[in-house]
């Protein structure tokens, strides 16, 4: 096992994951806030996928073995971020007049095709928890927080109080009584103090979610331990009242249940994983009051904490208003917003844009820079084609052993914060080498060969090295042949068919090649 390094957001400096660091031995843990699926997950979206995705491919290349969580936010998510206001999924379905597991249901299938499109491998199964799914955690967390007297009810709901948790021992400097009054929310009609934050919202009965502390026997002795407290005395009605979680518990609770013990607790001393990802936009509200809570209950939640820079567009943050907010794949028919497929890109060519910046950094996306990253993609898929054509005439097999001296220069790139730029042009320029090999010697080493498989399988996912149905193969050699025989339109005819199936074939002196454009 390798050693990693990445940045901190919350250290603000790069921090080193190697052996005897990790929670578990030779294992990271790791935790990444998944979507709010209330719409269509967008290009900025994708990089809050990408980047743990990424981070876990390299880990395993270096040896660890990886336990990844990602979540997907199907209540709790206020409008604004906030504490007030209605719940994003709620809305919605009110707007869409559907049920809110249709709304759940549809959103979350696109994300999966949002993810596909760009070849990532996130979890699946239970590492790919709904909120809804731990319902029952999330009440014992806020009722839990309240008999500790960390917590206060109030008639809206139940909230994190920030001066009763100033002795919590934060592995690192964090304002614990940081101003969440952004939420537009006055102190008089709500919480204590603008520190303050919700664990359990309290809503209507015609709310289209809602759960109550009387449903489970555990949080039923939770709310009697309470009520016994004289300054609780008075909330009789707490056990039937309804109510929904806060938006920060779930990550805790997940966290706790599929990676930690499921107690909410940690008498060790430990965190409960070794990376927790996300979004920028999480630092200074959604991760701190993840941080707040569990320490509040006893138990550091992460060793580190590790952010991407948004992406925007034509250097303007992306919103429905300035009509700039792109998906990687659409439907038309279905969706008014422009995909990066719709507009006859490959989707992969995201992929290389993403590569192209590194996590730290913010990616100003434009239709001119994806032109530029489509166009070293299809570089990449040429020059492999090349590579793979001549490896095929002269039954070079790809599954030699690989190069390990060029694996180890691009691996170590790589462990050094995730530096996918240089990562690109060092992997661009091994490509290269190898085909000039072939152009100016007839030579190619089948270590290298297997060194670009080996790349294009466990971590690049770009196409380079594609498997062709046998029905194109064929129109390929029978092009091959008619050009033999000097039947010119023929071989233009079956060029004709290959291309309409979007593969690009090209000739060599020693044979043809095929790639996808």
């Amino acid at each position: 096992m390798e050693p990693i390094k990445l940045y901190d957001s919350y250290r603000k400096n790069l921090i080193k994951i190697e052996e005897g660091s990790t929670v578990v031995d030779g294992k990271i843990k790791i935790y990444s806030c998944g979507p709010t699926v209330y719409q269509y997950q967008h290009v900025g979206n994708m990089r809050a996928a990408w980047l743990p995705d990424t981070f876990a491919k390299v880990a395993r290349i270096a040896g660890w073995k990886v336990d990844w969580v990602l979540n997907i936010t199907d209540v709790g998510h206020l409008v604004g971020d906030g504490d007030d206001g209605e719940d994003k999924l709620e809305k919605s379905a009110r707007e869409e007049s559907k049920k809110v597991e249709e709304i759940v249901d549809f959103y979350t299938q696109d994300y999966l095709k949002q993810v596909d499109a760009i070849a990532l491998d996130i979890p699946i199964e239970k590492m790919r928890p709904k909120a809804t799914d731990h319902i029952l955690g999330q009440m014992r967390l806020a009722l839990q927080m309240v008999a500790d007297r960390r917590a206060y009810i109030l008639d809206d709901g139940i909230y994190f109080e920030a001066q009763a948790n100033l002795d919590l021992n934060v592995p690192f400097e964090l304002d614990k009584k940081g101003d969440n009054s952004f939420t537009g929310r006055t102190i008089e009609n709500s919480q204590k103090a603008p520190a303050d934050f919700a664990l359990w919202k309290f809503v209507d009965e015609s709310s289209l979610q809602k759960w109550k502390f009387n449903q489970f026997n555990e949080t039923a002795q939770l709310v009697l331990k309470i009520l016994s407290q004289p300054e609780n005395s008075h909330n009789m009605d707490l056990p039937n009242r309804w109510g929904v979680p806060g938006w920060h518990s779930e990550c805790v609770v997940m966290i706790d249940k599929l990676l930690g013990d499921g107690e909410l607790k940690n008498d060790e001393g430990k965190s409960l994983i070794d990376v927790h990802f996300g979004g920028e936009d999480h630092i200074d509200i959604h991760h701190r009051n993840e941080i707040l809570e569990s320490e509040a209950l006893g138990f550091h939640l992460s060793n580190y904490w590790v952010h991407n820079k948004f992406v925007l567009v034509d250097s303007a943050k992306m919103s429905k208003s300035l009509g700039n907010v792109f998906l990687v794949v659409g439907d038309k028919n279905v969706t008014s917003f422009e995909s990066i497929a719709g507009k006859g890109f490959d989707p992969l060519s995201y992929r290389v844009m993403l590569m192209e910046h590194h996590y730290t950094s913010q990616l100003d996306f434009t239709w001119a820079k994806l032109k530029i990253s489509q166009a070293r993609l299809y570089n990449l898929r040429k020059e492999c084609s090349k590579i793979l054509s001549f490896a095929r005439v002269n039954s070079i097999i790809v599954d030699k052993p690989i190069n390990e001296n060029q694996k180890q220069v691009l691996l170590e790139i790589l462990l050094d914060n995730l530096d996918t730029p240089k990562f690109l042009g060092k992997f661009g320029d091994f490509v290269k080498d190898v085909s000039n090999e072939i152009a100016t010697k007839s030579t190619l080493n089948p270590k290298n060969l297997a060194a670009i498989k080996f790349w294009e399988d466990e971590f690049l996912k770009l196409d380079l090295l594609p498997s062709l149905d046998s029905e194109i193969l064929v129109i390929a050699e029978q092009r091959s042949i008619a050009k033999n025989k000097g039947d010119y339109q023929k071989a233009d005819q079956l060029r004709d068919k290959i291309l309409e199936k979007n593969i690009q074939i090209d000739d060599y002196a020693w044979g043809w090649g095929l790639w996808k454009k």
